[in-house]
Parts: C-alpha cells; sequence; structure tokens
C-alpha cells in the first residue's frame, strides 16, 4: 500500500516526510497512456506533489498543487495532492517521446527551461501561490531550491523512480527532510553528504525491498527516528458532475445556446479522463446564471 509517513529524529532536530507512490503513480500514468518520458516526469512529480502533501496539516481540507511548466516538448505538468492523501495529476504532452534508456530518461530535457508553481490552499481567503525558476531541471532538486528560497526552510529532497524494460513503473517514492529553528546549520550538511554517498539511487533500493524508515534512518547517521504518523497514499480525483457543469460557464450564452443545439455537451475531466455528459436543460441552468450576472 502506498503511503505517506512523518517522522521526528530528536537528537539531530530534524524531521523527515517518506512516501511510497508505486501504486499511485502506477495508476494514474496508466489513466494517461504516458510514454516513458512522460511517465518519469509524471510520477516523479506525483511524488514531489505527495511529499508536500504531507507537510500540510493532516486530515484537513489542506491542499498542494504543484505545476511544472517549460519550453521543452513534456510542456507542462500538473500535481494536485490533500492532506488526506488523495492525487491526481496530468502531463499535457503525454505522448512526447525523446529516445533514452528506460534507466537515463531526463526530466531536464522533457521539460525545458521553465518554472515551478506552488499553490497552497491551506483555508485562508486565498491559496498561497508560489513561483520559482528551474533552476536544475530536476525534480528533487528543484522542489529543495523551492522550499529554501520561498519557504526559507532549509530541506534536501530524494525522488526515486524506476520503470521496468516495458515503460511501466517498478518503484516509486521519495523522501524530505527539513531542519527546525534550532537545528544545528552543520547537520543539513550532514545529510546532504550522506545522500552524495549513497551507493545507489533511491529507485534502485526500493526496487530491491529496501525500508524506507531505514534509509532515513541511514541518512540520520543511525540515531533513533521516531514515526509521528502515517497516511494511506491513493489516486483520487476531486471532480464530479455539478463542479463540472460550472466549467460551462467560460461560454458565452451564444455559445451555450449552440451546444443545447446539439443535443448537449460533454466534459471530460483533464485529471482523470472522466466524461461527464449534460442536458439541454443542465446548460440552460448555466444560461440563467449568465442573466442574472
Amino acid at each position: 500500500m502506498d503511503m505517506t509517513s512523518r517522522i521526528y529524529c530528536e537528537k539531530l532536530k530534524l524531521r523527515a516526510y517518506t512516501v511510497i507512490t508505486l501504486d499511485t503513480a502506477r495508476e494514474i500514468t496508466s489513466i494517461h497512456q504516458t510514454t516513458p518520458n512522460a511517465t518519469v516526469a509524471l510520477g516523479r512529480s506525483i511524488t514531489a506533489a505527495a511529499l508536500l502533501a504531507a507537510t500540510l496539516k493532516p486530515e484537513t481540507n489542506q491542499s498542494v498543487l504543484i505545476k511544472f511548466s517549460g519550453d521543452g516538448p513534456i510542456k507542462e505538468v500538473h500535481v494536485q495532492a490533500d492532506a488526506f492523501g488523495n492525487v491526481r495529476g496530468y502531463v499535457a504532452n503525454p505522448s512526447v517521446d525523446i529516445t533514452h534508456p528506460m534507466d537515463r530518461i531526463s526530466f531536464s530535457k522533457s521539460i525545458g527551461a521553465g518554472l515551478l508553481t506552488v499553490i497552497r490552499d491551506i483555508g485562508m481567503k486565498e491559496p498561497y501561490s508560489s513561483v520559482t525558476p528551474l533552476l536544475y531541471g530536476e525534480i528533487a532538486s528543484d522542489l529543495a531550491y523551492y522550499l529554501v528560497s520561498s519557504e526559507q526552510i532549509p530541506s534536501a529532497v530524494i525522488i526515486g523512480l524506476n520503470l521496468d524494460k516495458e515503460g511501466i513503473i517498478s518503484s516509486s517514492g521519495g523522501i524530505l527532510i527539513q531542519t527546525f529553528p534550532d537545528t544545528e546549520e552543520s547537520v543539513i550538511g550532514m545529510v546532504e553528504q550522506k545522500i552524495k554517498e549513497m551507493k545507489k539511487p533511491l529507485g534502485d533500493r526500493l526496487g530491491e525491498g529496501e525500508n524506507i524508515y531505514q534509509i532515513v534512518q541511514e541518512l540520520f547517521d543511525g540515531n533513533h527516528i521516531e514515526i509521528l504518523s502515517a497516511t494511506p497514499v491513493r489516486h483520487q480525483c476531486r471532480c464530479n458532475h455539478q463542479s463540472t457543469l460550472q466549467l460551462l460557464k467560460v461560454f458565452s450564452t451564444s455559445e451555450l445556446s449552440e451546444l443545447q443545439a446539439e443535443g448537449g455537451a460533454k466534459v471530460t475531466c483533464t485529471f482523470c479522463k472522466k466524461e461527464y455528459q449534460f442536458t439541454p436543460d443542465e446548460i440552460e441552468t448555466i444560461k440563467n446564471r449568465h442573466k442574472g450576472d
């Protein structure tokens, strides 16, 4: 079962968030029928969003949306995750095809030069939005840069994802490590050095069945860690018939009349590909709202 966990190390005064996203990433990439390049981009972004969602207040309506946008062939990747462990996502160009060996697919070549946008909805009047440049072209490094520059939290991020010979995800997960205000400055440097000294990438280690908690303890130099909580992670889209109907509000009254004359409208959710059919009477309710505005 996919799971996100919150971990604390008292001796080092560090917190860690771990996530396994194998089933979730497989399901979402299968829905969008992604090529290997798009699978890597979307799969890694799913882990990144799930890690950020793990920092939200558990079991609340808080959520986070991340968007990678660039001038590369994949164009954009969108992933939304919430505090209940629900994740949904899509990639603008799921058919992108850049020839690479399965173990050497480059996110930077897929996305190109661009931006990372993070939108946190924590229940305030307006969501908090932050935009940072993609300095590294690697999701983990660019996420760490966002956390340091926008949230002023020294952070280390590892994201691992492997594909099998068929281009199907065989391992997927990540680790986010953050300091507290009273954490010694040298500690995060020690953790970053431990990450550099890892003999195998995280994706390989998870694929070989290693326990992600043991990997965290290794990065914490063997110090005792406490697992504070764990939340199941799953693919779950928040679309429904009524909310999708509201999307028709962007059409003018004349355009809505044309849809009615054609017998109704069909709308497909970008995130989950579910199709919704709307009758002329339902479209009339949208037209009536236009009249009231």
